[in-house]
């Protein structure tokens, strides 16, 4: 039993060392547990692998990790041109259009097989020169203007005894009767200047004094005045000689009546607006136009406008005003256009086409989908070749339909993501947090 417990303990021994060495020893940095990550998973990059395979997750082919990812890039000063690599010579740098713009914060360049390009529906168009500005068409919407809308309110309360108009959307005249009050001020005002003619010595006749009139008169007449007594109606009642029960509210312009709060024998007092007009002769049409077209429009500009399901010719007008805010939302400023309209062709309420003539200008262009814009930078995916595609920031001008002004950042003859860009920009910013992360840092998972 002694030498069985010894031969135990002997071979215990011999294992023990025999770990150590395997670990510790010379030929323990070739195990495969600590050689370099070479492929990972374009879909997951947290999954990594020193030997080709499938990633666990998505079972795509493990691609080569870029080589940005294998160690940082080298730094680049703030034109652009490359500082020197660690081995002494220059490091690439983006080409020179773009070079005066900061790099586009929170992406990274990405590489994509033709495989992933495929699944993702990705495609490029090429940086093309193109004559924009002979024609900005922007939306618009037909609006009652402003200036040329009136409230109907009695001086002095009464009530309501006769109301000729009782709905909205008629057209009435200036001067027209709406409704006919009784108020017992007004009705003393009338007897008060009966009274005064009387004492004046004027005969019933006349309407008007001659000159030299008398000065109680003339202050009986303005007190009607001011209680909203036209003068035709003073008139008719010094031609009469007799006072009016009920006395006419009537149109203090010509228009449409768009709302009306008059009820047969109401109460109606002065802060109560009996009827709202609105002045339809000449209406506004109100474009909206995004701040970076604005630079492009001046008062005076040449615009038409085509109603939408319209066959008739365009109307011509004008801007008028180009108000000086830009709205929080739609990031649009709204430019006014004032165009006659005497046979009613225009509608509050109807919206279309604005085209306004701009002169030509030879410009880059991009399709309007290439160009992510996140409120800070804008910028674009440019195809570097090889499956690569780098973030360059860019800025634009005018959008014209589906093309893009760029003003810096791209050069002619570049190819950019057209289409999926985005799907390019949510790998982009992943594979940069990614890189960002401790577990990143650290190698990530390990592919099977």
């Amino acid at each position: 039993m002694g030498v069985v417990r010894w031969a135990i303990l002997l071979a215990v021994t011999a294992v023990a060392a025999f770990s150590v060495w395997r670990y510790w020893g010379p030929g323990s940095a070739a195990l495969p547990a600590h050689r370099e990550d070479r492929y990972y998973c374009p879909m997951h990059p947290q999954i990594r692998s020193p030997d080709p395979g499938e990633c666990p997750i998505c079972h795509m082919t493990l691609e080569p990790i870029p080589a940005e990812r294998l160690q940082p890039a080298a730094p680049t000063n703030t034109m652009g041109s490359p500082d020197a690599g660690s081995d002494g010579g220059p490091v690439p740098s983006a080409t020179d259009a773009g070079a005066s713009l900061s790099p586009p914060p929170g992406v990274v360049p990405v590489v994509l097989s033709l495989e992933r390009q495929q699944l993702i529906g990705m495609t490029t168009a090429l940086v093309v020169r193109r004559t924009l500005g002979q024609q900005l068409r922007v939306p618009g919407v037909v609006e009652a203007p402003e200036n040329a809308a009136a409230q109907v309110h009695v001086r002095t309360p009464g009530f309501l005894e006769r109301v000729e108009v009782r709905q909205s959307g008629v057209r009435v005249a200036r001067g027209q009767t709406l409704a006919w009050i009784y108020a017992p001020e007004i009705y003393q005002a009338q007897q008060e200047l009966l009274t005064a003619r009387r004492w004046a010595g004027a005969p019933a006749e006349a309407g008007l004094m001659e000159s030299g009139p008398n000065d109680v008169l003339q202050a009986a007449r303005r007190r009607l005045q001011f209680l909203g007594l036209a003068d035709g109606d003073i008139d008719e009642v010094l031609r009469r000689g007799a006072a009016m029960r009920a006395v006419p509210i009537r149109a203090p312009i010509g228009g449409y009546v768009t709302r009306y709060a008059a009820v047969l024998g109401q109460y109606a007092t002065p802060e109560m607006a009996l009827y709202e007009l609105s002045d339809l002769s000449r209406v506004w049409i109100v474009a909206s136009l995004y701040e970076r077209d604005l630079s492009r429009i001046s008062r005076g500009s040449a615009a038409q406008f085509v109603a939408a399901g319209e066959t008739a010719a365009p109307v011509a007008a004008r801007v008028d005003l180009i108000e000086p805010s830009v709205g929080a939302e739609t990031r649009t400023a709204r430019v006014r256009l004032s165009v006659a309209n005497p046979a009613m062709r225009l509608r509050p309420g109807q919206y279309g086409d604005v085209t306004f003539a701009l002169p030509g200008a030879s410009s880059l262009v991009v399709p309007r989908d290439a160009v992510a814009d996140t409120g800070v930078a804008q910028y674009a995916f440019v195809d570097a070749g090889g499956g690569r595609f780098e973030p360059r920031r860019v800025r634009t001008g005018v959008l014209l339909g589906d093309d893009l002004e760029v003003i810096d950042g791209l050069r002619e003859g570049e190819r950019v993501v057209a289409r999926g860009s985005f799907m390019v920009d949510s790998e982009s910013r992943l594979q940069a947090a990614l890189a960002e992360s401790p577990a990143a840092s650290d190698g990530g998972a390990v592919a099977p």
